[in-house]
């Protein structure tokens, strides 16, 4: 049985077509241009380099200009996420009946995910934040972001908990881990025995049995 379930926040806990993350992306690309001096033209191709190496584009922008995150991090979140997110109910209803202890652990911010936490309504069901200063010099999907998370909050055991992620990769290598994880995505793809939902109002107590391959 889980005992914790670790929640992606961007795009898992509220719907990917609400526009925040398009957002949050021009605030990236600002940052790289006129922080850094990075060609507008060559900003999408370093970003998506620095996906694929590091995980994030802040840990390229770390390893290559010796960003400082905080800053890095505070310029990309500054925008107004009351605008993009509102409080749901359903998400209140859906967390209020999950009986084991929730963290979320993201790749953004703490002060990003208590801001988007507050705004969906739903901070009171989390025991913490785990965020991508507290993974250093890690981040999903790198192994050893899930080993800080686990940690951190006191259980060394995978199959103890689970992920709940809008990204195959960490989800993938949540499950190599043997960390039980679920796909949030409303993309039509092949994800073979791993549970795929297509919105977060779409979990419930039954997937607390699923299995340490991602099928029930």
């Amino acid at each position: 049985m889980i005992k914790h379930i670790l929640f992606d926040l961007d795009e898992t806990l509220y719907p990917s077509d609400i526009g925040l993350w398009p957002v949050l992306g021009e605030r990236m690309n600002h940052f790289m241009h006129t922080r850094l001096g990075i060609p507008l033209a060559e900003v999408e191709a370093r970003r998506e380099h620095y996906f694929h190496t590091y995980g994030t584009s802040l840990r390229g922008l770390q390893a290559d200009y010796g960003v400082d995150a905080m800053d890095y991090l505070d310029f990309v979140h500054d925008v107004p996420i009351e605008d993009f997110i509102h409080q749901d109910l359903k998400l209140e209803t859906i967390l209020s009946e999950l009986p084991c202890d929730k963290v979320i652990f993201t790749n953004s911010t703490r002060k990003h995910s208590k801001r988007v936490l507050d705004a969906l309504g739903i901070s009171r069901f989390f025991s913490m934040i785990i965020d991508v200063v507290d993974m250093e010099p890690f981040c999903k999907p790198q192994p050893g972001a899930f080993e800080i998370a686990m940690r951190i909050v006191g259980d060394h055991i995978p199959g103890n908990y689970l992920l709940v992620d809008d990204s195959l990769r960490n989800v993938k290598s949540a499950i190599n881990l043997g960390m039980p994880a679920i796909l949030v995505t409303e993309a039509d793809i092949d994800t073979g025995p791993i549970i795929r939902i297509k919105n977060i109002h779409d979990i419930d107590a039954r997937l607390l049995k699923i299995g340490t391959d991602g099928a029930m």
